[in-house]
């Protein structure tokens, strides 16, 4: 009898070091690897203008910053200058990575407590490259902040906007600028060949569910009329990435619809780009 509790007691030891939620974040970061491994073995992404298989993590929330440089290599890059609407507190968005480049941008982001982290977090680039906006943006007044930073028809390198419900509605309102290339979040529920889009509520903010921004070919459609070219999705399906049409020569798939880039959205595949360590700015 001794020797039976002695080894229940060992196994329940063993079980719950198995278990315990470090060792099971391992577990599903490990599982998310390997499927992100599998997904890009796909023939469809071998060709070498797709972008897919360039994505990396260093502080986009998944491999959206591997996308971004292989993008500008092809392109090239001219005012180094981004805008970026949608970035809480810094610490993981599209354009913090550029700030390490040299670029200099504005961020627009409506929490005031992600404002105050922003200014900690980033004072040595608030002394040189970086300007922070902080207020609810929305298609009625995007132009009018925008005026306080650029003149109207400025050319920067990139525009990425990622605020939830309000994405669609005020990605079609901006004029002022003229971004050669476009970084949007949009809505995998309603797949590749669906034009949807919320209607647009002033009052309305994201209920945390599937009922927000617009589908990618919504999206495709709108950019299109703007005259640009979608290039392609990251790995989880959450972000599309569109150049303007004069940027692209024979650098990019041929394809631009979004039925051919479509990517399902596998939101638990952020669980590969993630970090075992604490993130520090400096």
């Amino acid at each position: 009898m001794n020797t039976i509790m002695i080894y229940m007691g060992s196994l329940k030891k063993l079980v719950l070091k198995l278990t315990n939620k470090k060792s099971i974040d391992q577990i599903n970061k490990n599982i998310a690897i390997l499927t992100v491994d599998s997904l890009l073995k796909n023939q469809k992404y071998a060709g070498e203008k797709n972008l897919l298989k360039h994505g990396y993590k260093v502080f986009s929330q998944q491999d959206e910053d591997g996308i971004i440089d292989e993008i500008f290599n092809r392109i090239g890059t001219k005012s180094k200058k981004f805008i970026e609407i949608g970035v809480e507190t810094g610490i993981e968005c599209n354009t913090t990575n550029l700030l390490y480049q040299k670029w200099s941008g504005l961020w627009l982001e409506s929490d005031k407590d992600y404002e105050v982290k922003i200014k900690e977090n980033f004072s040595s680039f608030l002394e040189t490259q970086l300007k922070v906006h902080s207020e609810k943006i929305n298609p009625t007044n995007v132009n009018q902040i925008f005026s306080k930073y650029y003149e109207k028809d400025s050319e920067i390198d990139l525009l990425s906007i990622d605020i939830g419900v309000h994405t669609y509605h005020v990605l079609e309102a901006i004029n002022v600028v003229n971004p050669r290339v476009i970084i949007t979040e949009y809505n995998a529920k309603y797949g590749p060949v669906l034009e949807w889009k919320l209607n647009y509520d002033q009052n309305e903010e994201w209920d945390f569910t599937d009922h927000y921004g617009a589908s990618l070919y919504a999206f495709e459609k709108m950019l299109r009329n703007k005259n640009y070219q979608l290039v392609g999705c990251n790995i989880t399906g959450a972000n599309a990435f569109f150049i303007r049409k004069n940027e692209i020569g024979l650098k990019f798939e041929e394809n631009s619809s979004s039925k051919y880039h479509f990517i399902d959205g596998r939101y638990w595949l952020k669980n590969a780009f993630s970090k075992d360590y604490k993130v520090k700015i400096k």
